[in-house]
């Protein structure tokens, strides 16, 4: 401590001397001095010269200087309701165009049975118009196996089911006889499909529909009348015998004439049915 006091005055001997000097000689020369010499001029000491200290000089640190934040905006006051104005309607959202569908196809599971294909049946009952009336299913057995598109197939012996749709007997005759089939349906493998059509048989048998008594009274009928014809010829016994034996005979032509006939169709006979309109069936499924 004592060494840095002493370095720090060493400067200022020099000055101190001077100005002790000055006081004395303007005490001695005061009456011979004149407004002049009241001056006195003093040699300029030299300039300090900066000192080493052997102690460090700490530097205050450099105040942080702070930067202000701009204050956040604040959001905009949306304007009050005004309750006379009508509130403005929505806009409706631009309408989105739908993706276009993709065209249906067919199924790769089924085929079709083109209209005017023909299938043989076999029918499997025998069917005839004092047996079977208008209404009545029948059922018949494919003969041989039929195909159709995309390998869709219908086997032989799938079942056939016809409606009988006429049935009427010979009147007097055999041509009056009605016998008829309609096509319903085609099963096979658990399926049942549809099916429109006709169906054409391909001979059909006549039965007498009379029974042996019936048509003796015919006969009999027919030869009294013959007979009551010839006694009205001639009133002589021998016109009389002719007259009803040809009656007895004319008879016996209008019983067989006037005889009633019905149709029938065996068990086994064969029947073809055209259909009418397209079927779809299942394939793979035999």
């Amino acid at each position: 401590m004592t060494k840095s006091i002493r370095v720090a005055l060493a400067p200022l001997a020099p000055l101190a001397f001077l100005a002790l000097a000055g006081a004395f000689a303007a005490c001695g020369n005061k009456d011979q001095a004149t407004p002049d010499s009241r001056m006195v001029e003093l040699t300029p000491a030299p300039a300090a010269q900066p000192q080493l200290a052997d102690t460090a000089v700490s530097l205050a640190p450099a105040p942080e200087t702070k930067v202000a934040k701009a204050p956040a905006p604040k959001p905009a006051r949306k304007p009050a309701p005004n309750p006379a104005a009508p509130e403005a309607a929505p806009r409706p959202a631009p309408a989105v165009p739908l993706p276009t569908p993709a065209p249906v196809r067919a199924a790769p599971g089924t085929g079709v049975m083109a209209a005017g294909l023909s299938l043989p049946t076999i029918l499997g009952t025998r069917v005839c118009t004092n047996t079977h009336k208008v209404d009545d299913r029948v059922t018949a057995t494919l003969g041989s196996a039929v195909t159709g598109t995309n390998g869709a197939m219908i086997p032989a012996g799938a079942t056939v089911t016809l409606r009988v749709s006429e049935s009427k007997r010979g009147e007097n005759g055999k041509e009056g006889i009605r016998l008829t089939f309609e096509p319903v349906s085609v099963s096979f493998a658990g399926n049942t499909y549809a099916i429109e059509g006709n169906a054409v048989m391909t001979q059909m048998q006549t039965v007498r529909a009379q029974t042996t008594g019936d048509q003796a009274k015919k006969v009999v009928g027919g030869a009294l009348i013959g007979a009551l014809a010839g006694e009205l010829l001639g009133r002589k016994a021998k016109t009389a015998v002719i007259g009803a034996a040809v009656g007895a005979a004319a008879g016996g032509v209008v019983a067989a004439g006037s005889a009633d006939w019905n149709g029938c169709l065996a068990e086994g006979a064969n029947l073809t049915v055209t259909l009418a309109a397209p079927v779809t069936v299942k394939v793979g499924t035999y």
